[in-house]
């Protein structure tokens, strides 16, 4: 087996457009870890939306989490990388505020809302839990914020965001509906790149697969990284390879053309 450490994106990329795993995809993953390759998760959800994933895979050792401000695991445990400062999550709320965008703030299991604001059961929808309604006053003393979360849909916004933004945060699409910002440094591919230092895992042994503008990080420090075949255009150039949708198995193609040789 050519690669010791696997990370794998959930929405779009190991899970269905119902967000099921396969029986295709978890056989496929199960035999890369019997031939004792290390597969994690690396998701934008939180551990609680991610947790039965996890679980069902049989997964050991942190997960990332919140697009790599929180590492996770099924036994309990938790290191959250970094939090927004409390000057910057003002400022990222006024301006989502100031324009009309609903927007959701993130801790690293809890999820904070604007009183009267009511997208959020997009984000149940995805499995994770009610949002908790706050009004500005309230919202701007959250001291466990992570990331913030407008929801919008691609477009022009997206680079107008990031030119006014990306100087102080993280800024990417984390999905059709989704837009994030994050404390500076704080992206899928910083987190991976700390795990690969905890073990001892060369660039050359890392295998990535993925379809999000959020996965792009971590093709930048895989030895090898796969672009789902419904992944953006830019994501794929990206890409080292492009494999099937997430509705043809994808996952399983790529691991089978690349690690079950």
């Amino acid at each position: 087996m050519s690669f010791r450490l696997i990370a794998l994106d959930l929405d779009g990329t190991l899970l269905d457009p119902q967000h099921r795993i396969s029986p295709v995809n978890a056989a496929a993953v199960a035999a890369c870890m019997a031939g004792g390759a290390r597969v994690l998760i690396a998701t934008g959800r939180t551990f609680a939306s991610a947790r039965p994933y996890i679980a069902e895979l049989r997964l050991v050792g942190p997960q990332i989490t919140l697009n790599g401000a929180v590492f996770a695991d099924l036994d309990g445990g938790r290191m959250i990388r970094r939090r927004l400062t409390a000057n910057l999550l003002a400022d990222v709320t006024a301006m989502l505020e100031d324009r009309h965008f609903p927007y959701t703030v993130f801790g690293p299991g809890t999820i904070y809302a604007p009183v009267g604001m009511d997208n959020t059961d997009i984000l149940e929808h995805y499995g994770e839990p009610p949002a908790v309604k706050l009004t500005r006053a309230e919202m701007l003393g959250v001291t466990d914020a992570i990331k913030v979360l407008t929801f919008l849909a691609p477009g022009p916004l997206d680079d107008e965001l990031s030119e006014l933004m990306g100087d102080r945060f993280e800024v990417t699409r984390t999905g059709s509906q989704f837009f994030e910002f994050l404390p500076p440094g704080v992206n899928k591919g910083s987190a991976l790149a700390e795990l690969m230092t905890r073990y001892e895992v060369s660039r050359e042994d890392v295998l990535v697969i993925g379809d999000g503008e959020n996965d792009i990080s971590m093709f930048g420090v895989a030895g090898l990284s796969v672009a789902m075949g419904d992944a953006p255009d830019v994501v794929k150039a990206h890409a080292t390879d492009v494999t099937a949708p997430c509705t043809a198995d994808g996952v399983a193609l790529a691991l089978r053309r690349h690690v079950l040789l």
